[in-house]
């Protein structure tokens, strides 16, 4: 795919009989590593391939990292400027594991036996893995200390394959699940996310950890906690900024969405709220037909203000809004201030994708985002 969104083909890299599952992406030393959990054995074991950027696969069909007697699951990797860390949950009878193994730019197992990063008798599973330019980090779900409850835990490896938190980091052990972590680094932080339900509707939540292992938050940061659910949330870095992305199903589960939002290196929404003396859920835009060939109706409720006040219905006065409409590249196409809560609109628009946004004209809190579709 190109940076404007264009998909170029599509690059068969495993069609060996049986499931090939759970797959995950990394980029290193000028190639891609996938991997993933194949069942073409007995057990389910992990397997890599090599990807060049022209979309040549190497290893067709892919190498076992390890082969065992045990069901291994959710391999996820990263890179650290020499080798690549390859993590996965494993399997069996009374004995959880999340295990490591690195892999040379060349194809290599540099790891005859798997690095042990936690082994014990409660679950551990779904780990997620950055790299801080020292060190690995990684992050999974774990329920040691309830064998009915997970929370996140994590631990340090080094580029030499050594583990140097034996009992681990207890990154959030709040009451209820915590699960499905996501993990990546900026200097000088990094951000792990996950979701809690804690509240008895599953919301996103994160903290900051220092290369050492230092917890930065001692409370979680809620990232998004608006009515309806919110799970399988990831994190990336960028130059600036880490973005934050989640399925969010505040408009009704069978109608779910993806939602964004970018939190800076101190902990704090970028485009959080700041002379906008309440906040607001339960934001709504529907968008139809999409995709569509002439013209597209798009309709929004502004939401619910919660103040000192109460709750009340949010009215254009209270909350000055803007519709902006961006290309792929990030170029502003149009923009129109909201007196109403319904716009119609298209025939100057080419044909392409594009991305719909609406914000406070005053605190640029982003209420609402949604694709449109040109054809």
């Amino acid at each position: 795919m190109t940076p404007e969104g264009i998909s170029l083909d599509s690059i068969v890299i495993c069609d060996y009989p049986y499931d090939q599952v759970a797959p995950s992406v990394t980029f290193g030393n000028g190639f891609y590593l996938a991997c993933w959990a194949d069942q073409r054995g007995e057990f389910s074991n992990i397997y890599c391939a090599r990807i060049l950027p022209n979309g040549t696969v190497l290893e067709k069909d892919g190498f076992p990292v390890h082969q065992d007697s045990i069901s291994q699951m959710t391999p996820v990797s990263a890179f650290d400027g020499s080798n690549f860390l390859v993590v996965w949950a494993a399997y069996e009878l009374n004995i959880n594991s999340i295990y490591g193994v690195r892999i040379s730019p060349g194809g290599s197992i540099l790891d005859s036996t798997p690095i042990i990063i936690s082994q014990g008798p409660d679950a551990k599973y779904a780990p997620a893995v950055s790299f801080d330019g020292s060190n690995y980090m990684v992050i999974w779900n774990d329920s040691r200390l309830n064998g009915t409850e997970y929370d996140q835990w994590a631990a340090r490896v080094t580029p030499e394959g050594l583990l140097l938190d034996t009992n681990g980091i207890p990154v959030d052990t709040s009451k209820g699940y915590q699960f499905d972590p996501s993990i990546t680094f900026l200097n000088p932080y990094y951000l792990a996310v996950w979701t809690d339900d804690g509240s008895g509707s599953p919301d996103i939540f994160g903290k900051r950890i220092s290369p050492p292992g230092s917890l930065i938050d001692t409370a979680a940061i809620p990232i998004c906690t608006v009515t309806g659910m919110q799970i399988g949330a990831a994190a990336f870095a960028g130059s600036e900024k880490f973005l934050v992305v989640w399925n969010d199903g505040r408009l009704g589960f069978e109608n779910s969405d993806i939602y964004a939002t970018f939190i800076d290196t101190a902990g704090q929404g970028v485009e959080e709220v700041s002379n906008f003396q309440f906040s607001i859920s339960n934001e709504q835009l529907l968008v139809y037909p999409n995709p569509f060939k002439e013209r597209v109706e798009i309709k929004w409720i502004l939401g619910t203000g919660h103040s000192a006040l109460g709750k009340n219905l949010i009215t254009n006065d209270q909350c000055p809004m803007t519709i902006s409409i961006y290309d792929v590249s990030g170029r502003l196409v149009k923009s129109v201030p909201l007196t109403t809560n319904h716009l119609s609109l298209g025939t100057d628009l080419k044909g392409g994708i594009y991305f719909l946004r609406i914000e406070n004209l005053n605190s640029k809190e982003v209420l609402s985002r949604k694709l449109i579709k040109i054809e």
